[in-house]
């Protein structure tokens, strides 16, 4: 993550925000079932990223509840947010691809079905099918 330009700073904007603001929705440290969730989707996203990526998907697509428009991550974003997550630190500021392309991204649950299928294709009974994987 680049440095915080406004380390040190006493004009800092974010000095200016009560430290709830600051978590954005956050409600402190994670329980030991949202401990191991957040570990579980974390080692998912690097499953589906060593799946896909050679295929060409940059990351994962989510409908915004708040907005109402789907929004596009990049594997290393979505990787780098549950990683703070973890460490229970404020999501770093990133920014949004430039002009996404819409057909690079899939959706979560298309990443699990995908992963699902080389799974089975791997060790279900058709097990010669992995040839074309």
């Amino acid at each position: 993550m680049p440095p915080d330009p406004f380390a040190g700073d006493p004009n800092d904007p974010a000095s200016f925000l009560e430290p709830d603001d600051l978590y954005d929705g956050v409600d402190g440290p994670l329980s030991a079932e949202e401990r191991d969730a957040v570990k579980e989707d974390l080692e998912n996203v690097r499953c589906f990223r060593r799946l896909l990526e050679p295929r060409g998907v940059r990351g994962i697509s989510m409908m915004c509840e708040e907005c109402g428009e789907e929004h596009f991550y990049d594997w290393p974003i979505i990787i780098a947010n549950l990683t703070t997550m973890l460490n229970e630190e404020a999501a770093p500021v990133h920014e949004p691809s430039a002009a996404p392309d819409p057909d690079r991204y899939v959706s979560w649950e298309y990443c699990a079905g995908y992963a699902d299928a080389v799974d089975w294709m791997n060790s279900g009974p058709r097990a010669f099918h992995r040839r074309w994987l």
